[in-house]
């Protein structure tokens, strides 16, 4: 164990990428008529930035942490699940960490998965749609 490594270093999303992404996210929610929630968590799974927008239902909040958190700690879209789901595995649904719903993207910078985005309130595709937007949003700005 001499010269092995005691500690690595870890990366994940700033309050400011945190802003980049969800406002990217809510500027598309806008300008198609959603209200929905946008969940920014940091690559642990847990909240950086969150916003309902006026008119979201109260469950869409949960919804979209639920998403942002399987894309963060999976490092995949949550929509990938949705669609093994849809393909017969159902094993999925006993692993309490997973929401197999469309609407939640990794966040990324210099390929490394550093977060995810989730949204929710709209139709499957819309909300896919928005948390694609707040993810290429935070990639172009983390370069």
């Amino acid at each position: 164990m001499a010269g092995e490594a005691l500690t690595i270093q870890v990366q994940t999303v700033s309050a400011a990428g945190a802003k980049i992404a969800l406002a990217a996210a809510e500027k598309l929610a806008e300008e198609k008529g959603q209200q929905v929630s946008i969940a920014v968590l940091d690559h642990a799974g847990y909240p950086v930035a969150l916003h309902r927008m006026d008119g979201a239902t109260v469950t869409s909040v949960e919804a979209a942490i639920r998403k942002a958190r399987t894309a963060a700690q999976l490092r995949m879209p949550s929509k990938l699940f949705q669609d093994l789901l849809h393909g017969g595995m159902t094993t999925l649904l006993s692993l309490e960490f997973l929401t197999p719903m469309a609407g939640g993207m990794p966040l990324e910078a210099n390929g490394v998965v550093v977060g995810g985005i989730g949204c929710s309130g709209g139709s499957e595709e819309d909300d896919e749609a928005l948390a694609s937007a707040g993810a290429q949003a935070f990639a172009a700005a983390a370069g």
